[in-house]
């Protein structure tokens, strides 16, 4: 055994490959990231070498400078790069299959956001179908960053394909793993109540309800609820909310009451309760909500919950192709274009705005004023478009025939129309 040792040892070995400079351009060609050896480091060992990973606008800003940097462990080992479209965070994952080690890693304006082994990505062997030193994620789907919707707006997630073709998407925001693309949760209502919990509670009897037509996602829905109480002395304490299990996109909102402190002295006289249900979690789509002993039982109260709120919102309708286009604009650069009509694939596509372009984009939008242009009686295809600003001011929009348009609408339709 020891001769074998000493044979392995004296034999020829072949010599490391050396580490070289990488260079990673994001999908919008707005940054560029670069892993090079740190200053003062050109003449030191591979293996014991200080590398600094950095990430430049594209093209550099005239200081040279970068727009954030940290250190980075280069290694020798085969591995992906990806830096997202808006140059905040950059990510390396592994081609080969370890469960000693973490699998990506995440950085995230200057620094190391998240680690993720295998555990963590829900992996196991059986699983993900490949050697235990073998590439573990699908050949033909390499690691891809996508843009998905959360309640923050759109943010970038990091798309993975194992070999047997599970998904995972990772959050570049949070550093967290999921089966699902964006944000998912589920509504609750504040002050919560439960009668399950506290059998001795009762349903309030509810007399009018009031609730906005929207909101944006992330924002609270506020239900103003206003009723009394079938007995004396009962004292409002909390809201219950669930789903209709037979209509999935009806809510159920209960107002719950408690009875009176036993000892204390009851007044005959009933009395009115009035509260409002703060509802929270609640997904972009439309809802429908139905209030637990109603005045009227079979009453239905609409309301709409939007994606996040935009810094800017385009609607443009109309025209000789029928056109229905909603454009999303948002303070990190992010478009969001969504087509109705006529049908086009991708019907949602995303895109960042460069550094100029965002910051003529903004100049236009302060300068915009509310108001409604007259329709124009020339022509009954023309393209009528609105433009909403959500800023500091507060929403203001404009309203406009696309054709022969000049001024910050002109400028505004000239950025974000493709």
């Amino acid at each position: 055994m020891l001769a074998f040792a000493l044979t392995f040892l004296c034999a020829p070995q072949e010599p490391a490959a050396p580490l070289e400079p990488v260079t990673v351009v994001s999908a919008s060609g707005h940054f560029r990231a670069e892993i090079a050896r740190a200053k003062g480091q050109e003449r030191v060992p591979d293996a014991l070498a200080r590398w600094t990973l950095s990430v430049h606008p594209n093209p550099p800003l005239e200081s040279g400078e970068p727009r954030w940097s940290a250190s980075y462990p280069h290694r020798a080992t085969p591995r992906w790069h990806l830096l997202s479209d808006d140059g905040l965070a950059f990510v390396s994952v592994d081609r080969a299959y370890s469960e000693s080690r973490e699998l990506l890693s995440i950085w995230r304006t200057g620094e190391r956001k998240a680690e993720l082994s295998a555990a963590e990505l829900d992996l196991d062997r059986g699983r993900a179908g490949r050697p235990a030193d073998g590439e573990w994620l699908a050949p033909d789907a390499p690691p891809a960053l996508r843009w998905g919707e959360t309640a923050a707006g759109p943010q970038a997630f990091l798309a993975l394909v194992t070999k047997r073709g599970e998904e995972r998407f990772v959050d570049l925001a949070r550093g967290a793993a999921s089966r699902t693309l964006g944000e998912v949760s589920e509504p609750w209502a504040e002050p919560p109540a439960s009668r399950a919990g506290k059998p001795g509670l009762q349903v309030g009897l509810p007399d009018r309800c009031t609730l906005p037509r929207s909101i944006h996602w992330g924002e609270t829905l506020e239900v103003r609820v206003d009723g009394h109480h079938a007995t004396p002395n009962w004292m409002f304490v909390g809201f219950e909310l669930a789903r209709d299990p037979e209509e999935p996109g009806t809510l159920v909102l209960t107002p719950v009451s408690a009875p009176p402190p036993q000892g204390t002295v009851q007044a005959t006289v009933l009395q009115d309760f009035s509260a409002v249900a703060r509802i929270r979690g609640l997904m972009p789509g439309r809802y429908k909500l139905r209030l637990e002993r109603f005045v009227r039982p079979d009453e239905r109260f609409e309301f709409e919950v939007l994606p996040a709120r935009p810094y800017l919102e385009l609607r443009r309708r109309g025209g000789i192709a029928g056109i229905d286009e909603s454009l999303r604009v948002y303070p990190s650069g992010v478009v969001v274009d969504e087509w109705t009509s006529p049908p086009r694939d991708p019907a949602r596509a995303y895109r960042m705005l460069s550094l100029a372009e965002a910051e003529r984009l903004v100049d236009a939008a302060r300068t915009l004023k509310s108001g409604t242009e007259p329709r124009s009686t020339t022509g009954a295809d023309l393209l009528r478009c609105r433009i909403t600003v959500f800023d500091e001011v507060g929403p203001r929009s404009r309203e406009f025939d696309g054709v022969g348009v000049q001024g910050p609408e002109r400028q505004l339709l000239d950025l974000l129309v493709r």
